[in-house]
């Protein structure tokens, strides 16, 4: 009776295992090949010389893993790049600017001025220092307004609002 194939880890399973979480595409395919190798090993060899068995290999586990992990980790980062150059929320983004219509509401608020009375000519830059000077009309009066920034933090742009 011959004696069993003598059975040593497949070292590619363990690199594809590694690798599928550094370079999740590498890994999988790594895995792949690996699982295959173990596959084939464990079919006896009919060329082999004779009385000698065939070394079988194991870890077809941790090549299952390799691929399993891989695919997923693959996908993800498909999915984080699509979302990064196609739809990146704007409130991910930072500020550069606070439109005209947010400036006037925004003073016609903290100068207690009616609705619709505020006009400025653009957007206030999202810099610390920068000003815009807006018109509005109070007791039929037109009255200067200048908005001038305080503090940029992200999206949160805060400006102080005097008499020009």
């Amino acid at each position: 009776m011959a004696a069993p194939a003598p059975a040593r880890p497949s070292r590619m399973a363990i690199v594809a295992l590694v690798l599928a979480v550094l370079v999740a595409p590498l890994g999988f395919v790594l895995g792949l090949v690996a699982r295959r190798r173990i596959t084939t090993s464990a079919r006896p060899a009919f060329d082999a010389p004779f009385g000698e068995p065939p070394e079988r290999l194991t870890g077809r586990g941790r090549a299952t893993a390799a691929i399993a992990v891989g695919a997923v980790l693959t996908l993800l980062e498909i999915g984080l790049v699509v979302a990064l150059t196609v739809g990146i929320p704007t409130s991910w983004l930072p500020s550069t600017d606070v439109s005209a219509a947010e400036v006037q509401t925004q003073i016609e608020q903290a100068a207690r001025l009616p609705a619709g009375s505020v006009r400025c000519p653009g957007s206030l830059p999202a810099t610390v220092g920068a000003t815009i000077t807006c018109t509005g009309t109070q007791n039929n009066q037109p009255v200067n307004l200048k908005a001038t920034v305080s503090s940029v933090q992200g999206r949160d742009v805060r400006f102080s609002v005097t008499r020009a």
